[in-house]
């Protein structure tokens, strides 16, 4: 067997010492064994270490710990949720702001200038104005948008 195979059964040594072998390399290390007195050894020093690590008392954790950790996890587990939940819920409101924006514009004409006003001949000035308010619209949206962003981010919690 050459130094390159001797060294890759060395690495499965420590696996089999905690039984993590498969079949093929335990019947692999068993058949190296054999033939290697330094890999028994070696193996024989794995199995101490593990013996004793076993005796150590296992550490156990108290109930305030444990539920100071648990909490911990459900807040990491919710932040992670509304995380990705945040970028739909952003463009939601964008698309409803531009949404409402253009749908009240007729409204908001027939109240100011009355049914009539759809009538008018100036096609450029209906769209000067319908441009004008969807432009005010899309921009109060973004700033509430942007609002709602730096006070999630000012209360800990991300945008």
């Amino acid at each position: 067997m050459g130094v390159n195979e001797h060294d890759a059964m060395r690495e499965l040594i420590a696996l089999a010492a905690a039984d993590a072998l498969d079949e093929r390399e335990q019947a692999l290390l068993a058949e190296h064994l054999r033939h290697c007195q330094a890999c028994i050894a070696e193996l024989d020093e794995w199995r101490a270490l593990g013996r004793g690590l076993r005796r150590l008392p296992t550490p156990q954790v108290t109930p305030q710990v444990f539920e100071r950790t648990r909490q911990q996890m459900e807040l990491q587990l919710a932040t992670a949720k509304e995380n990705r939940l945040n970028p739909w819920l952003f463009g939601t409101l964008v698309l409803l702001s531009w949404t409402l924006t253009a749908a009240s514009w007729p409204v908001l004409r027939i109240l100011t200038q009355g049914a009539t006003s759809w009538m008018a001949t100036d096609i450029r000035g209906i769209w000067t104005g319908l441009l004008g308010y969807m432009v005010a619209g899309w921009a109060i949206g973004g700033v509430m948008v942007i609002a709602l962003a730096v006070k999630r981010a000012g209360t800990g919690r991300t945008a």
